[in-house]
């Protein structure tokens, strides 16, 4: 391996362990679009050879690129007219969305210099973030409205997929272990009920001996 290509791999990590720690922090599902961006960002600086490479992954797992998750992250924005602009397209959703609402990521601008920009808006169907759904639109113009940052009043789901993979690792694991749909159901739900009640220990006062 070349010298350029060794350099290449350790900056690489580094911005890895730095987007870690900044998705660890802020964890909500309402700054997945801002995460991506700042992962596109921070291998701008990578060679032409290394951006080939990267850039398809980060392409094929940009899920928090979807206007939806995007609209989500506008309207927690601390800038009022970015929260305007999400209004509008939102309520501009609602009206106009008929049918079956299809997800597929978009294509995304490796050039974006805010994460709204990540997508191009006239090229891809709006629809309404889910999570959105028990909100009026009188609730998001209350959003919009705040002088302040806005407070969401929505269950703060994770935007990291680690909760999702131990899931599937359960699943997998039930799989095969037993057969049968009632089976593997029984699995799961005693594997969770003692993983319930085992002792947990959250800091160095728990470890004690007595």
């Amino acid at each position: 391996m070349s010298p350029l290509a060794v350099m290449g791999q350790m900056l690489t990590q580094d911005a890895m362990v730095a987007m870690w720690f900044l998705i660890k922090s802020k964890s909500s599902c309402k700054d997945g679009a801002r995460h991506v961006w700042q992962t596109i960002s921070n291998s701008r600086y990578l060679s032409a050879e290394l951006r080939a490479v990267i850039d398809p992954v980060i392409q094929r797992n940009a899920y928090f690129s979807h206007p939806e998750n995007i609209l989500l992250c506008m309207l927690s924005d601390d800038r009022k007219h970015i929260r305007e602009l999400a209004m509008r397209r939102i309520l501009r959703a609602r009206s106009e969305q008929f049918g079956l609402r299809v997800f597929s990521i978009p294509k995304l601008n490796f050039e974006a210099k805010e994460y709204i920009d990540l997508i191009d808006w006239q090229m891809t169907a709006l629809s309404e973030p889910p999570i959105l759904a028990n909100n009026s639109s009188d609730d998001i113009e209350m959003f919009v409205a705040c002088d302040d940052t806005p407070l969401l009043d929505f269950p703060k789901y994770p935007c990291h997929t680690q909760a999702v993979e131990r899931c599937v690792k359960l699943t997998t694991e039930a799989s095969s272990s037993v057969c049968g749909v009632k089976s593997r159901d029984g699995f799961i739900r005693a594997r969770l009920e003692s993983r319930a009640i085992m002792p947990r220990f959250e800091s160095k006062c728990d470890y004690r001996t007595s």
